[in-house]
């Protein structure tokens, strides 16, 4: 009995010590035994949006497919809401989520790879506004008026950036919508994100804009920096996926890809 007793505390010590294989996959391997990369299908153009035949396309579709090939592994964008998609990484719903914001509180449930892009935020008025509007200081006077839809982001912004601004504001519009208040001299400024909704603007507007510091220069408020969201801890995700990053940047195949996309026609594609 005694022998037997010691053989067991024996064994109860090894298994204490044993490595547990399960708790310690990383996400990695795991894709490599199923032979499959998942995706979350979110919408978020030009980064990433679905046709009507269900094809994805954008940035982050290609840039997936070649970290599939990377990886030897197939590609599946699974369809995606964003109410949903950080809670499918612990859920094992799919093994990465492209086009995130990163932010603190994502960073308390997931983790992020290096950031890839910036969506940044401008401060667009007419060209030739009579309120000579040609610093960002120059926006924060209550004569000065800004077209915002109420209680969003872009509202916020203002509000931080010319406090003593009169604030218009939309139930419902688009940046279109906006930015014709703005043309229309029944507003004096806008706030859009950099380099999309600017893309857009210029190629509609060109020269009758201004934006402020300038198309691909956003302001240092509000910034949205976008990486890849993953399971949290997963160290041997991280350093993969940052280096896979790294290697795009490198080889110009990010910036192809982002000039490849940021345009009018891709960002309001609808098919």
């Amino acid at each position: 009995m005694r022998i037997l007793a010691v053989g067991g505390l024996l064994v109860a010590f090894a298994l204490q010590f044993a490595p547990t294989t399960v708790n310690a996959q990383s996400t990695i391997d795991e894709i490599k035994q199923r032979g499959e990369l998942r995706v979350a299908g979110v919408l978020y153009r030009p980064l990433i949006s679905p046709r009507p035949n269900g094809e994805y396309v954008g940035i982050d579709v290609e840039l997936m497919k070649l970290m599939a090939t990377d990886l030897g592994v197939k590609l599946n964008i699974i369809n995606s809401e964003w109410a949903t998609a950080v809670a499918g990484i612990d859920a094992k719903k799919w093994d990465v989520v492209p086009a995130l914001c990163i932010t603190d509180k994502r960073k308390e449930v997931i983790d992020f790879s290096e950031s890839y892009i910036t969506i940044g935020a401008t401060v667009t008025t007419s060209a030739n506004n009579p309120k000579n509007l040609t610093s960002i200081e120059s926006f924060n006077r209550p004569e000065v008026i800004f077209a915002v839809p109420t209680g969003s982001w872009s509202e916020s912004v203002a509000k931080e950036v010319a406090p003593n601004a009169t604030m218009k504001g939309f139930a419902q519009s688009t940046s279109a919508d906006l930015i014709q208040e703005v043309v229309a001299g029944r507003a004096d400024a806008v706030i859009l994100d950099t380099p999309i909704q600017t893309t857009v603007a210029l190629a509609a507007f060109g020269d009758k804009l201004r934006i402020l510091p300038g198309h691909n220069k956003p302001l240092d408020v509000k910034a949205c920096k976008v990486g890849y969201g993953y399971k949290k801890g997963d160290t041997k995700m991280k350093d993969y996926i940052d280096a896979f990053v790294s290697k795009m940047r490198q080889s110009g195949k990010l910036d192809a890809l982002i000039t490849e996309y940021m345009k009018p026609d891709q960002i309001k594609a609808t098919n």
